[in-house]
């Protein structure tokens, strides 16, 4: 067998993974998310992350503005795909009613966090959430240094207690868990949160 013909399979295979079945196991309670919220038809969604255009499609339909690095695949799934930072996110102010942040806050050093989510609350309307989801720290040494191994990069996993403070430094007024299913792969717990704007002029 050649070595052309034995990529071919492991390459289709790969781009089978990394699309919507990697997706529906890490990102699970993603297609419950308009029940849960609930997300109404008129609603504009901002999904942020590398993956929101292979995400957005998971929403069941739901208008949705998929927001991505540079590198990201172009497709949107039928989303309005943008390109951008977190920090300086393209779209007006009280753009959206809904931001969602899946597994992206161990990406980014507390500084960038803290302005992502000044953004996030920036183009939320009123009474709007974001919600957010990430590997949740462990108090064991050993489960922390086996989700280093695994997601590799030095991730910086964060308790809901850090979270939430850099959500209320940002402007968000209330902050909660949220509840959110079980989530099918990786193993492990998450930390999931759910911050309100509630802005008065």
């Amino acid at each position: 067998m050649s070595r052309t013909s034995a990529a071919g399979p492991a390459e289709r295979w790969r781009r089978w993974w990394r699309g919507a079945p990697r997706l529906a196991l890490e990102d699970t309670p993603v297609p419950q998310l308009p029940e849960l919220l609930p997300i109404r038809d008129d609603d504009r969604v901002l999904v942020i992350g590398d993956d929101a255009p292979a995400i957005a499609p998971l929403l069941g339909g739901k208008l949705a503005v998929a927001l991505a690095g540079a590198d990201a695949p172009a497709e949107a799934g039928g989303a309005d795909a943008v390109r951008g930072a977190p920090e300086r996110i393209p779209a007006r102010d009280g753009a959206f009613s809904v931001v969602l942040i899946p597994h992206q806050l161990r990406r980014w050093p507390d500084a960038r966090m803290e302005r992502a989510l000044a953004e996030a609350w920036r183009v939320l309307a009123h009474e709007g959430v974001a919600v957010m989801w990430e590997i949740a720290p462990s108090r064991s040494a050993a489960v922390n240094r086996a989700w280093a191994a695994w997601l590799g990069g030095g991730p910086r996993l964060r308790t809901f207690a850090e979270i939430g403070r850099a959500a209320h430094a940002a402007g968000f007024a209330w902050i909660q868990t949220a509840p959110l299913p079980p989530f099918l792969w990786p193993p492990g717990p998450r930390v999931c949160v759910l911050a309100r704007k509630e802005h008065y002029a």
